[in-house]
């Protein structure tokens, strides 16, 4: 099959808003090109055209059969920028062995590559004699096999290896395709493109490369390379599955080594429908030919985008320039359909699993290696989730990956609020962090402005920030604030409640009192009923049933009185969490406080794990019981996962705290994690989080409930927005707890790839509250899994 080159829009060194560089195609006829190459090469023979943007290019065959390619450049064309071309050819020729590249011819007349030459309007220009090449073009063979892909990375790699030792003073020269430029090129050209959707996509594409790769460009490796390996510049032995040739170097140039293998890419997987496999064989092969750094595998997807939006960018440009030509136009379509492939591979996922191939992780300790080390060196306290423990290394959205690249859905982990990683989060904390981080003693904005934007999402009558690093941190201080205020002690606490692990919290949390190594309940400590309506002593979701409950706080209440300790505080998470899920029927709130505040007690919030919008409806979940709180406690998701929490009270509380005794937290206000949390509250409001959990959370609880008809094991579905619990029954009328039946669906889904636990007395209550990152599709996926598992014999009573 005869060669051709791709036609690239302004493939060449020189400014986009120049003159139509084809108007500067050299004026040649054939009857002067035949004299040329009669004269300088001693050739004659049949010419026929070849395209070319703005060169005029011809096919030269003998009356012997030898094939030659004739090249004469444009005007514009200066004699360095070819000869740095010829030298590559040159060079590459005599050291490449497996591949085959141009071969130049010398003039027999000057002795020279480069002839001089003029055209019919007296315009110097250079002409070229090269061997032509013989092999099908990667674009219009079927690509079927994985060989394909490898001998591409082993023919790059080895190219690149010849280059870089090759030096010259045009390499460095400004050329619109090279990676280097991509972040200008393309904001200066998008408004070309065509369609809010598409102009969004190569916006998102701008945006990721400045974001992941612009800060790491100083510790990519650069050398010269060929810059335009795309499908129309590659050969390829279709009996052999392998790349045998390359050619045209116009677009050489000194730049990052990584963009070799990026453009390549771009265009050899556009003939695929499945792209991840295909590029996984290409860059191990590189690699395995031609090490690549941990960084340019991290940088490798989006240098992909980059160079089919700058393609894509240039081709609109040129569109508006020339609108007559649909062409233009007509050949994005393999673009945009390739960056819709690309943009359904998980970006983390992709990179990890290439490193660990490429032998690169950067996480060098092997699993049983920490395990042993944690067993020795740290307290055996630290428990580990599943029967074989993960090794997590990277977060992004609602995924958690292993060093092997393979992911799981997190649907339990509340801490990372708006979604691992939240690049926003990121920058917030990074800029902070990188001009100061003091302590509370100084003047700083970031405190009035975080506590400003925490302010407005409570009841007005809850007017004061302290801020603290954890929720055990919080729930300390509270007790502090209420026994200052109160001048009591005595607390009235829910069975199964978990405050905290200081010493002061595990004294009112029955979780760890109550439960293996604890020592009972304080003398100074009541417990209430769990409102459980579903396995608690009252059943139902009724005010009638939130009452009654109420009335077992009441209960405890009277009982300090009698005793002569009258109570200091209630203190209740406002949906139980480590106690199963529990949602509070209506009222119970309303009616505890009330009771607690006729005897002088105050009541406490514990939103550790349900606050900040989780519920949907509301930013706390207390407000969902009609409830206000005189002390609120904040943890979890403030920081989305930076050490950050906060005690929200009333101006009275607080004033009675000023005793003389500082309260002062070296850490609790610091300007980096009030950057930290206030950009957690921006990305709540930007991006809707709150009616996203109630959206999602109603679709989840109605997916469990289909689930619940299917399969009885799942005696019950309750949640609010996004904190969802299903609890696993053996049987409706006993309520035994299906303990058995719940571990071997958390190991299911653990195999494939969704993370949950159990909470509950009796630990037989999925516990899902994953970040507010996740997805109807994430969803669809969660219920479709364990749908099939709820259908297993290991899943049945």
């Amino acid at each position: 099959m005869t060669q051709t080159t791709k036609i690239d829009s302004l493939n060449q060194d020189q400014s986009p808003n120049n003159s139509n560089p084809l108007s500067n195609s050299p004026a040649l006829s054939i009857q002067d090109i035949r004299a040329l190459i009669a004269e300088h090469f001693n050739l004659e023979g049949e010419l026929s055209e070849l395209p070319s943007y703005c060169d005029l290019n011809r096919l030269l065959i003998t009356d012997s059969g030898d094939k030659f390619v004739i090249k004469i450049a444009n005007p514009l064309q200066d004699k360095s920028s070819l000869d740095f071309e010829n030298q590559a050819m040159t060079l590459l020729s005599q050291k490449l062995k497996e591949i085959s590249v141009p071969e130049l011819l010398v003039s027999k007349k000057t002795g020279a590559a480069l002839v001089a030459v003029q055209d019919q309007l007296g315009r110097n220009c250079f002409m070229r004699v090269i061997s032509f090449l013989e092999g099908d073009l990667w674009a219009k063979q079927t690509i079927d096999s994985p060989q394909y892909f490898s001998s591409l990375g082993k023919a790059l790699a080895n190219t690149d290896k010849v280059l870089k030792s090759f030096k010259h003073p045009q390499s460095h020269r400004f050329l619109i395709w090279d990676l280097r430029n991509a972040s200008s090129v393309i904001r200066s050209h998008v408004e070309a493109i065509k369609g809010e959707d598409n102009n969004k996509t190569i916006q998102q594409i701008l945006n990721e490369f400045e974001t992941l790769v612009v800060p790491l460009m100083a510790e990519l490796p650069e050398q010269i390379i060929h810059n335009d390996a795309n499908d129309y510049n590659l050969l390829v032995n279709p009996e052999q599955k392998m790349v045998s040739g390359l050619f045209d170097f116009g677009d050489m140039v000194h730049t990052f080594r990584i963009a070799e293998l990026a453009i390549a890419a771009a265009y050899a997987l556009m003939s695929q429908d499945e792209i991840e496999q295909p590029l996984t064989n290409l860059v191990v092969s590189y690699h395995q030919n031609n090490p690549l750094t941990a960084q340019e595998i991290e940088v490798l997807l989006s240098f992909i985008k980059a160079r089919l939006a700058v393609s894509l960018c240039m081709s609109s440009y040129e569109y508006q320039q020339n609108p007559e030509n649909d062409y233009l136009l007509v050949s994005q379509n393999g673009a945009w359909e390739t960056l819709k492939k690309l943009n359904t591979i998980d970006p983390v996922s992709l990179k990890l699993k290439l490193k660990f191939q490429c032998g690169l992780s950067e996480n060098a300790d092997n699993q049983e290696e920490i395990i042993r080390y944690r067993k020795t060196h740290l307290s055996e306290n630290l428990s580990l989730a599943y029967k074989q423990p993960l090794k997590i290394v990277e977060g992004k959205g609602a995924y958690l990956y292993r060093e092997d690249g393979s992911r799981y859905l997190d649907m339990v982990n509340n801490v990372c609020h708006v979604g691992h990683c939240h690049p926003d989060v990121v920058l917030a904390g990074q800029k902070q962090m990188a001009k100061l981080n003091t302590n509370t003693r100084y003047l700083h904005d970031n405190i009035v402005t975080f506590s400003k934007k925490l302010l407005a999402t409570m009841p007005e009558e809850l007017s004061v920030c302290m801020f603290v690093n954890s929720g055990s941190e919080a729930n300390e201080l509270a007790l502090r604030l209420a026994r200052q205020y109160t001048q009591r002690k005595s607390m009235v606490v829910v069975e199964g409640a978990y405050h905290g692990n200081t010493n002061g919290c595990i004294e009112i949390s029955p979780y760890k009192f109550d439960g293996p190594g604890g020592n009972g309940s304080p003398e100074w400590v009541k417990q209430t009923i769990v409102p459980d309506p579903f396995r608690g002593k009252y059943r139902g979701r009724n005010e009638e049933v939130g009452y009654q409950y109420a009335l077992d706080v009441k209960r405890a209440v009277k009982e300090f009185e009698e005793s002569g300790h009258p109570v200091c505080a209630f203190i209740c998470e406002s949906i139980q969490g480590v106690g199963g899920q529990v949602i509070h029927p209506p009222g119970y709130l309303k009616n505890a406080y009330q009771f607690v505040r006729e005897a002088g007690g105050i009541c406490i919030a514990d939103e550790v794990q349900v606050g900040m919008g989780r519920v949907g409806s509301h930013w706390w979940a207390f407000q969902t019981q009609d409830a206000i709180p005189d002390i609120v406690t904040i943890g979890k998701p403030l920081g989305n996962g930076h050490p950050l929490a906060a005690v929200v009270t009333t101006k009275e509380i607080a004033d009675a705290f000023v005793t003389g005794m500082e309260y002062f937290n070296t850490f609790g206000g610091n300007p980096v994690s009030c950057a930290i949390g206030s950009a957690v509250l921006d990305v709540v409001e930007k991006e809707n989080l709150m009616e996203h959990a109630l959206s999602m959370g109603n679709a989840l609880v109605d997916g469990l409930i289909a689930l619940q008809k299917k399969f009885p094991v799942i005696g019950d579905v309750r949640g609010l927005g996004m904190f969802v619990g299903a609890e696993f029954v053996k049987d409706l009328d006993t309520l035994e707890p299906a303990i058995e039946q719940i571990d071997y669906v958390i190991e299911r889904l653990k195999s494939e790839g969704i993370l949950l636990t159990t909470e509950g007395p009796f630990h037989n209550v999925f516990k899902i509250k994953p970040p507010l990152a996740f997805s109807k599709e994430d969803l669809e996926f969660f219920l479709g899994k364990l749908e099939l598992i709820l259908a297993e014999d290991g899943a049945r009573v």
